[in-house]
């Protein structure tokens, strides 16, 4: 009114915020309330709340929260440690890396074995054996066949000695042989003993698979760990013995 230049006024609403999307960058807001004039009729009522100096007033609008340094665009709670937790937690880390270090340690040690077991395994496998034809007498041949390591089958460059025998068998009918397979040293003495019975038949089904001999004319028999050569490696054979 007339002279009524400055007059103070009371809001009385509600501030209402929605969150949108899943970061919560936006925020709709909505805020609606009535505004009381206190001062409308000052000289008459004084300051009061009369409906007459009253308007209701609606704010709508969007917020863009910028994202912050934890990489969201809202408040977070923290929880509040004290130091003596911060410390206890440290030394709990601390003791963590030690142990991780120490299992990195142990794991390289380990990967150096195993390459170096499979530097002698290769060693092994390309090691060229001697083969060596022991005769019993002028006549009566004696063969020896070689294997690899914890193997029973008869590689390619041993059927040779194989056919020997049984060419001899074929031109002499009435010929026997005795096959007496062995293992070197190393490893169980009862797998050993398997392997040394698998190479002695590994044989014997080639000679008579393969070169028809009668298996009533073959001996198949272990001998189990052979010491007939000063290199282990050298005694994983069988030999193959001619009997008239």
């Amino acid at each position: 009114g007339k002279g009524d230049d400055n007059s103070w006024s009371t809001r009385l609403g509600l501030n209402l915020n929605f969150n949108l999307g899943e970061t919560k960058a936006w925020t709709l807001g909505i805020k609606p309330a009535i505004v009381y004039d206190m001062q409308g009729d000052f000289n008459q009522a004084k300051s009061c709340f009369n409906a007459n100096n009253a308007t209701f007033e609606l704010t709508a609008g969007l917020t863009y929260h910028f994202k912050m340094s934890t990489g969201n665009h809202y408040f977070t709670k923290v929880k509040v440690y004290n130091q003596s937790e911060i410390d206890d937690l440290n030394v709990a880390i601390n003791v963590l890396r030690e142990q991780v270090g120490s299992r990195d340690r142990e794991l390289n040690n380990a990967n150096q074995r195993i390459s170096g077991l499979h530097k002698e395994l290769e060693e092994c496998r390309t090691k060229v054996v001697p083969i060596e034809t022991v005769v019993k007498t002028a006549r009566v041949p004696e063969s020896i066949i070689t294997f690899r390591q914890g193997r029973s089958s008869v590689d390619a460059s041993q059927l040779p000695n194989v056919e020997r025998v049984a060419s001899y068998m074929k031109k002499y009918p009435d010929s026997k042989v005795i096959i007496k397979g062995y293992a070197s040293p190393e490893g169980n003495v009862e797998i050993n003993a398997k392997i040394a019975t698998a190479r002695a038949e590994a044989v014997k089904t080639i000679l008579v698979n393969k070169y028809k001999i009668n298996t009533s004319r073959i001996t198949a028999e272990d001998q189990g760990v052979g010491d007939m050569f000063t290199e282990p490696d050298w005694n994983r054979v069988s030999v193959c013995t001619i009997e008239d």
